[in-house]
């Protein structure tokens, strides 16, 4: 494993795979609707495979397209009710949880208390770190809202039933969340105000009151830099271009900016791809692994 990198200034320390990818068991993704969450969660799933990690992709509704097969890479997709036919699975209610699956109520069962299918779906995911050989979960979490709810409901089921299976699964995905070695969460942002502004609202709140340590940030969809030229020698329709490429950096850099003083984590910055499906992936995969490796 390559430790230092030579720079005009001698010996700098430099991030590697594995350290990124080792330093939690679990990774869940999320972010604002639209910055691209799902698409960097199987990217890195895919950049985890790839550089010889075991890893189980995790999905919470729709399964990930695009992915290129992998031998190292299983995906799986969770959803409450499947969660609650497993966990009664391991209960020794295998066929009450058969049963329940064929009359097709079983996401109704698991969706009836509040929070319930979060506990269910963190619990199925929390089965995985326990019971899986994987070195790495990637979790395609929801949405950055959606999320502060998923790491809510273990606290707020103890309180409401204080004792019993439930309060029991509550304790221990609570102990897996509060173990940064175990679990942290990645926020996923574009280079917006709005994004950023929701981004930081959630990782305060994801820090101090859920107590979940938090992955670096990525930035997602960057523009590449406007050198500077000189407007006067540029044709009108140009000029018009080089205005409007100008002012969008100048807000991407504004709200980078915002995120920087915000948040003490580190960035990942990732440029916008025009493309979609497994090119999208493996572009975005590709970007991950610069991006990680320029970590100090």
């Amino acid at each position: 494993m390559r430790l230092f990198a030579p720079t005009l200034n001698g010996l700098s320390f430099v991030m590697e795979l594995h350290p990124f990818f080792t330093a939690q068991r679990v990774l869940i993704v999320a972010g604002k609707g639209g910055v691209g969450k799902s698409t960097v969660a199987a990217s890195l799933a895919q950049l985890s495979a790839r550089s010889g990690f075991r890893t189980l992709l995790i999905t919470l509704d729709e399964p990930a397209n695009g992915l290129t097969p992998h031998e190292l890479l299983e995906h799986i997709t969770v959803s409450p009710g499947r969660a609650l036919a497993d966990y009664l699975a391991t209960k020794g209610l295998g066929l009450i949880s058969r049963q329940l699956a064929r009359s097709g109520i079983m996401e109704l069962v698991a969706t009836t208390a509040p929070g319930l299918d979060d506990l269910l779906v963190l619990g199925r995911i929390k089965a995985f770190e326990h019971e899986r050989p994987t070195d790495v979960i990637i979790v395609d979490g929801p949405a950055a809202g959606h999320a502060l709810d998923l790491v809510r409901a273990p606290v707020q089921l103890k309180r409401a039933i204080g004792s019993g299976p439930i309060s029991q699964q509550a304790d221990e995905v609570l102990t897996m969340l509060s173990d940064s070695a175990r679990c942290k969460v990645m926020l996923v942002t574009t280079a917006a105000i709005t994004p950023v502004t929701e981004t930081c609202e959630a990782a305060d709140e994801l820090m101090e009151k859920a107590h979940i340590a938090l992955a670096p940030i990525v930035v997602n969809k960057c523009n590449p830099a406007v050198p500077r030229v000189d407007e006067a020698i540029l044709l009108p329709s140009t000029r018009e271009a080089y205005h409007y490429l100008s002012l969008r950096a100048e807000a991407q850099s504004e709200a980078i900016g915002v995120l920087t003083d915000s948040l003490e984590q580190p960035q990942l910055h990732l440029i916008q791809h025009h493309s979609d499906g497994t090119a999208l992936i493996n572009a975005i995969a590709d970007d991950l692994e610069q991006a990680i490796r320029d970590l100090p």
